[in-house]
């Protein structure tokens, strides 16, 4: 009787479920459009389906079909846009079966309560989670949440909760709480959830500890926590809490933990014999980025339980072999990168762990074990990370661990000194793999594996040098990939169309090699699934054509730079999502069309050295997203269109064309300009004013042009510029002495220099925490990501040392330069020149600068080149210069100082050319000796009165000897030329000669020096 009851019992349940519930209730299904309309929710976010239950955010129970979970993330300030706003409580009310609600990133700023304060107590009386991270809300939120006493978890991470925090009433049934990233007075935060026994999980990330000591305390008293989090935290003092020293020994009362993690606290303590030795329970630790020192304590052998350890970087020093991880034969997850440690090649320590699954131990040089291994070992990876930032590696064939798995999913072991063929037995061994990273090794030659990979879907053999050709064969075998990399190696031969029907390949980069040929259109083409194309720097030729019908819509990096390819740019006239693209240093032709518009998503756009003409369009200007833009070593010729600056632009190079008119109307839409390369064309007219409202601006380059009028005192409030260049203009004036306060510092420019936009291909990469069992998400742990993404080579041309060089990368973010050279500037060098303390290079030369050369320029401790050539400079060189221990190149030469050549330091080893016409100089290393050359500007080197003394003839008995004599004769021709007629008559002939070979040798005399002025004057 009792079986059949529970058969009707059963088939009655099963009916219920089936056919009891037809859709969610009218009143909720009301409440849910109301709250649809309120976060302003497209119609197509929930669907069109009457039925709630079906709508995507939403859970309903089964059989009474009441919501039960409901989800409205991140789609707010998506439509409205950073402006905070209240969300009327009352609407959550028809909820009575609601378990969880998540309004996480919604902007959110506060609840409008019901008029009853307990309403929503008793309506929403099954209320257990919710999460509410990432919005706006300020503490009047806690006395809200607190009339619902259901609340288990609650997450209130990055609010703007300050001060004071008190959580109490309906919070005393809490298990979870999460109050990461706020404003709150961590001492005052301790003390509000001190009282909340029940609480298992607690998230303390961002807060800084002043008191820890304290708040340690306070922690250490909620004996029921099984999961603290205290990650990126800012720890003052010393901790002393319950008779332990430092945070992590101060944590012993917690007997109950499962999960710790203090990643990125910059822990800086000894780890002790003491440190968690009590939580023996303790499945994970993270202590990720801080700066531990010394070995793992003995007594951690005891923590059996634990699966995940996560020790990389810090500065732990230990052998593993003796260490307490040969006991932690549960570990699943194991990361010592970036310590000391000292592990055998063979892994013989950790042979026992049969669980461990994923292994990193990057930065981590394995010692060559010399001692066969007794047994083979008991683990079979998933993944395996390895690489390193070392100046040499390890060789692959002192791992002989790798040739005993066979089910690995990750090797990374990129940047080491694996030599020879390509592995492909590693490959071959295990077929299950999804991702190889072996970038920046020795490999010789690339080996095809003999197997089909299907499971393969990211290869990157990059930087490696590989000779061979890519063939057929090995594009057949690796049929699945989503990301290939083989750049920078010697790879030659033709590209093959076969890459083109991996449907599955996104990214494909075989930049950097010697690939010949022309490029297969199929890889353009609608049929490709390609997201990114780099065959950048090869030696591929042909006319590439841009079909509008059939290009491929999904391309959003391309890049073709330095080939020879041919063509137009027939691109423009195709309206794809295209981000960057780069035809640099080809044979393109032809003008920018105006449809240029049509590319609105371009941020980076490189046309420059091409063989481009015409003007640039003013569609240009409607590229809103555009933030590099080099259109530099072309043909193009007329004005910039107005308004030419758009708001987001961070670097212009427009040098090396024939662009003329003046600047004044290129006014800026905003101030985000970094760089603005504007040498070698033919503007003319002053330097606007409108340069000086560009806060960002860092590198000026106007060399070459035809500016004139003063320097502009704006450019002086310009604080982060670090290169300016208005060399070979006809600037005149005085210098400023506001250059001082430009500061020329680095300070933050070195951010805003190589600011150059990087373009990934926004995969995410892997994580190594998908292949092992996790209590909490480790978001931030990304390990051998290849992006296969594309940073503008942004380059800088500046002349320094008596070259032009160009400049990229870290040289350009070090470079710090001042050229003012071949102008017409006048004036003293001002003081103030002296405050660019970070300066490398100062070019003053070929202009009109008078007095003397400033001895506050010793304060240019970093100087490496100082150029004041060609000018009207007087007095000596300073002595004080010979303490410049940088500079390298220093020119006086045509000026006119006078006294001796300063000796010391590194001025002994400039050579005569620095000081070519200045005949008053004197010393090595000229040959004029001082001792015998008469200073005639005694200021320079010695007193006058000093200069009277040495001197070898009285300047007084010399005029009065002069006087008489000249006075003597005189007075002694006449008389002979008027007794003697013959003499007469000869004294007038030789006169009449005199006068007439002079004339002659006057007018050639006058044009050699006007010929030679403008020789010298010719920049």
């Amino acid at each position: 009787m009792e079986k059949k009851a529970l058969r009707v019992l059963v088939v009655v349940w099963s009916i219920t479920c089936l056919c009891g519930s037809h859709g969610c209730r009218e009143e909720e299904r009301i409440a849910l459009l109301a709250l649809k309309a309120a976060f302003d929710l497209p119609s197509w976010s929930w669907g069109s389906n009457s039925n709630c239950c079906s709508w995507e955010p939403i859970e309903c129970n089964p059989t009474t079909g009441r919501v039960t979970e409901l989800m409205i993330s991140g789609l707010r300030p998506f439509y409205f846009g950073l402006k905070t706003w209240y969300l009327n409580a009352s609407l959550l009310l028809p909820f009575e079966e609601l378990k969880s609600l998540y309004l996480f990133d919604n902007s959110l700023r506060g609840w409008i309560a019901p008029e009853e304060p307990n309403l929503l107590s008793s309506r929403l009386s099954k209320l257990e989670v919710l999460d509410l991270t990432g919005n706006s809300l300020d503490n009047s939120i806690l006395p809200i949440l607190s009339t619902i006493p259901t609340l288990r978890r609650v997450s209130l991470l990055g609010n703007n909760l300050s001060g004071t925090l008190h959580v109490n009433g309906g919070f005393n049934n809490l298990k979870e709480l999460d109050i990461s990233y706020n404003a709150i007075d961590a001492v005052a935060a301790i003390e509000g959830i001190k009282n909340l026994s029940h609480l298992e999980n607690l998230h303390l990330d961002g807060f800084h500890l002043k008191d820890a000591g304290t708040i340690l305390q306070a922690i250490g008293a909620l004996s029921s926590l099984r999961i603290l989090s205290l990650q990126e935290n800012t720890i003052e003092g010393t901790i002393t809490a319950q008779g332990y020293t430092g945070i992590l020994s101060s944590l012993a009362p917690l007997t109950s933990l499962r999960l710790l993690s203090s990643s990125h606290s910059h822990l800086s303590e000894n780890i002790s014999n003491q440190s968690l030795c009590n939580l023996v329970k303790l499945e994970e630790l993270d202590l990720k980025d801080n700066e531990i020192t010394g070995g793992l304590p003995i007594c951690w052998r005891n923590m059996t339980s634990i699966r995940i350890l996560n020790l990389e970087d810090n500065k732990f020093t230990d052998n593993v072999a003796s260490s307490p991880l040969t006991s932690l034969t549960s570990l699943e997850f194991l990361s010592i990168s970036g310590n000391h440690f000292d592990i055998p090649s063979s892994l013989g320590p950790l042979a026992n762990h049969s669980r461990l699954e994923v292994l990193l131990l990057d930065d981590t040089k394995l010692t060559i074990d010399t001692k066969v291994a007794s047994s083979l070992p008991r683990f079979q990876l998933k993944v395996f990370s390895m690489s390193s930032s070392l100046p040499k590696g390890f060789k692959v064939t002192s791992v002989g661990f790798l040739n005993h798995q066979y089910d690995l999913r990750i090797i990374d072991l990129s940047s080491n000194d694996i030599r020879g063929p390509f592995p492909a037995w590693l490959l071959e061994n295990n077929t299950t793999l999804e991702g190889l990273y072996m970038g920046n090794n020795s490999f010789t030659t690339l080996e095809v594996p003999s197997l089909t990979l299907f499971n393969l879907s990211v290869m990157d053999i990059s930087n490696n040098g590989m000779r061979g050709e890519l063939t057929t064969e090995f594009c057949a075998n690796v049929p699945n990939l989503r990301r290939l990399n083989l750049s920078a190696n010697r790879l030659e031969g033709n590209i093959p169309s076969e890459l083109n029907r991996r449907k599955s390949l996104l990214v494909l980069d075989l930049s950097s090699n010697n690939f010949s040929g022309g490029l297969p259109v199929q890889l353009l083409n609608s049929n490709s699934s390609l997201f990114l194309l780099n065959v950048a720097h090869n030696n591929l030729k042909g006319e590439i054509v841009f079909f509008n019908d059939t290009l491929n819509r999904n391309l959003f990096v391309l890049r073709l730079d330095h080939n020879r390819f041919t063509g137009n740019l027939s691109i423009f006239s195709s309206h794809v999502e295209m981000s960057v693209f780069s035809i640099r240093n080809n044979f393109f032709i032809g003008k920018l069309p105006r449809s240029i518009a049509n590319l609105s998503s371009l941020t980076a756009l490189d046309l420059s050295q091409n063989q481009l003409d015409g003007v640039i369009p003013q569609e240009l200007c409607y590229l809103g997203d555009l933030e590099y833009l080099d259109l530099s070593y072309n043909s193009l010729s007329g004005p910039l269109p107005s308004s030419f600056i758009s708001r987001k632009l961070s670097h212009i190079h427009l040098n090396r064309n024939k662009l003329n008119g003046t600047l004044a109307h290129v006014l800026p839409n905003g101030s985000d300009l970094v760089t603005l390369d504007l040498s070698e064309n033919e503007f003319s007219g002053s330097i606007p004013y409108w340069l000086g409202n560009l806060s960002q601006l860092s590198i000026l380059l106007l060399r070459g042009n035809s500016f004139d009028g003063r320097f502009p005192k704006q450019l002086c409030s310009l604080k982060s510029l670090s290169m300016i260049d208005l060399s070979e203009n006809n600037l005149c004036g005085p210098l400023p002495s506001c250059l001082g306060p430009m500061n020329f510092s680095r300070g933050n420019a070195d951010d805003k220099v190589d600011s150059t936009p990087y373009f990934s291909s926004e995969f995410s990469g892997w994580s190594p925490w998908s292949y092992v069992r996790t209590i909490i998400s480790h978001g931030d742990s990304m390990y051998g990501e290849m992006d296969g993404g594309f940073q503008v080579p942004h380059t800088v041309g500046f002349t320094t040392k008596r070259r032009f060089d160009s400049f990229k990368g870290y040289t350009l973010l070090k470079m710090v330069g001042l050229d003012f050279s071949c102008n017409q500037f006048s004036g003293e060098i001002p003081l103030e020149i002296a405050i660019l303390q970070d300066m490398l290079v100062l070019n003053l030369s070929h202009n009109n600068l008078t007095g003397h050369i400033p001895t506050s320029l010793s304060s240019l401790t970093k100087i490496e080149s100082i150029d004041l050539s060609y000018n009207n400079l007087i007095g000596s060189i300073p002595e004080e210069l010979t303490q410049l221990n940088s500079l390298e190149v220093f020119n006086v030469s045509y000026n006119d100082l006078s006294g001796a050549i300063p000796s010391k330091n590194q001025f002994g080893a400039f050579d005569e050319s620095s000081y070519y016409g200045n005949h008053l100089l004197c010393g090595l290393p000229l040959s004029n000796d001082c001792l015998t050359t008469i200073n005639i500007n005694c200021s320079a080197t010695k007193s006058c009165a000093k200069a009277k003394e040495e001197a070898f003839i009285d300047r007084e008995t010399f005029y009065i000897s002069f006087g008489v004599s000249y006075t003597m004769v005189l007075l002694v021709i006449p008389v002979v030329l008027f007794i003697n007629p013959k003499w007469r008559q000869g004294w007038f002939h030789y006169v009449e000669l005199v006068i007439s070979t002079c004339q002659s040798s006057f007018v050639t005399c006058y044009y050699y020096v006007q010929d030679s002025f403008r020789k010298l004057s010719n920049c």
